[in-house]
């Protein structure tokens, strides 16, 4: 056989399989979206399996763990119309993040999301959609910080930080510390670096990095640092600014590129998620857009 009749069959294999299992995954999520109408007319009683668990795994080979997905789903999407065709375009686990919090009032609001999101980056738009949603409770205020110091440090170092704490209260003393640590990273801060190309310099970078202890900025995050984020885009500055390069976790840099994060021109503490993006600076949508296509972990 030649090179050529290899790679041909080669090529004709690979296409075949890449066609039955796209087939494959349609067909099961046209299975799952009819189980809860099997669940309800009890069909599997009548065609005489034992269970829908029988039914299911006999006639779609799905596993007992994929029809209570199936059920719950259907649950969950029977009286929203736009979310039940995206099950039926991306399967169950594109709506899994935001089923509970979808109403048939926000059916197309969060079947655009898990449209345009994946679900990664849907499962952190979630989050933060709950903390800030109307009625929810704040998210900090709920937090027990430090509880009276109760962290784990050896006794010295426990018994040292009571001293310097004296008849004042942690969050002065910790306050504090925090300055005296902006301040000292502030005297090594390097200059932006102007007319740049897109590597990020080590200096730069490790000084952004240091910031956050490798971790995201976002509020609340606590995730890996995977990308550096221009706040003012590389794409119309050129320029690696350590003051508006921003560690962030996978998801959350997505996010900022969609233009779901109000306030990105403030410092990362004073973010939060948005219910729509800003679509009045063109420029910005067309940098975004860029990013989106030409993704690298340098941001």
């Amino acid at each position: 056989m030649t090179n050529l009749t290899q790679n041909a069959l080669e090529n004709s294999l690979h296409e075949r399989f890449y066609f039955y299992g796209k087939n494959v995954l349609e067909w099961k999520r046209k299975c799952t979206l009819l189980l809860p109408e099997i669940a309800k007319y009890r069909i599997w009683e009548k065609k005489g399996f034992e269970n829908i668990y029988e039914y299911a795994r006999i006639l779609a080979g799905m596993s007992a763990n994929a029809v209570n997905a199936a059920l719950w789903v259907g649950r969950k999407v029977e009286d929203k119309p736009e979310l039940k065709k995206v099950v039926e375009e991306k399967g169950i686990g594109a709506i899994r993040p935001i089923a509970n919090l979808a109403t048939p009032e926000t059916d197309k609001f969060w079947a655009e999301k898990a449209r345009e999101m994946s679900k990664h980056t849907l499962e952190a738009y979630a989050k933060e959609f709950k903390k800030s949603c109307p009625g929810a409770k704040n998210y900090y205020e709920n937090q027990i910080l430090f509880s009276d110091l109760n962290m784990q440090v050896k006794a010295k170092i426990a018994e040292k930080l009571q001293k310097l704490k004296g008849q004042g209260s942690w969050d002065d003393l910790m306050e504090k510390f925090i300055n005296l640590y902006e301040q000292k990273l502030g005297e090594n801060k390097p200059i932006p670096q102007e007319n740049a190309k897109r590597y990020v310099p080590a200096k730069i970078k490790n000084y952004v990095l240091v910031k956050t202890n490798n971790t995201c900025a976002f509020p609340g995050c606590t995730k890996e640092c995977k990308y550096l984020h221009h706040t003012w885009r590389f794409a119309l500055t050129k320029t690696h600014d350590p003051d508006t390069l921003i560690p962030l976790c996978k998801a959350h840099e997505h996010l900022a590129h969609a233009g779901l994060i109000e306030n990105e021109s403030q410092p990362p503490e004073n973010w939060k998620i948005k219910l729509e993006a800003d679509k009045t600076s063109e420029k910005w949508l067309k940098a975004d857009k860029w990013v989106a296509e030409h993704r690298k972990p340098s941001g």
